[in-house]
Parts: C-alpha cells; sequence; structure tokens
C-alpha cells in the first residue's frame, strides 16, 4: 500500500483505491497533481476541487458517473 506524507493525497488515494485499485488510484493521483502543476506532496486545500472534477472525468469510464461523482464530492469535503 502507497502511503503519502500529505493527508490530502493519503485521503484521496484512499478513497479511489477500493474502486481502481491500488496502481490505478496512485497513477490517477499523480496524473491529476501533475496537471495542476504540483506533486502529491503539496496538494493544499485549494487545490482539492480542481483535483476532484480531474479525477471525477477519469473516473466514469470505470465506476460510473454516480459513484464519480460521489468521489468527487468526498474529495472536495475534505
Amino acid at each position: 500500500m502507497t502511503t503519502y506524507n500529505n493527508t490530502y493525497a493519503q485521503q484521496i488515494y484512499s478513497v479511489l483505491s477500493p474502486l481502481v485499485g491500488e496502481f490505478m488510484a496512485k497513477g490517477v493521483l499523480k496524473s491529476q497533481v501533475q496537471r495542476i502543476g504540483k506533486t502529491e506532496e503539496a496538494i493544499v486545500k485549494e487545490d482539492l476541487p480542481h483535483l476532484a472534477d480531474g479525477i471525477c472525468k477519469g473516473l466514469v469510464v470505470f465506476v460510473g458517473t454516480d459513484v464519480a461523482q460521489k468521489v468527487a464530492a468526498k474529495i472536495k469535503s475534505f
């Protein structure tokens, strides 16, 4: 299991990994934080809405719209 020192990164990873597996959760998180010009360890609360929206778009293919939107809402609530 991957662990992050950044609380937000760890929380996002913990939400994603049961849905898409550890490898994909790590990849999704990494790609989305790179998209906003950061690393996993540099995520701040203000980044969560942008990350949630990007993650939601990618998750739709794997888990459907309803689950993806619930995941995004959970990420935004951290």
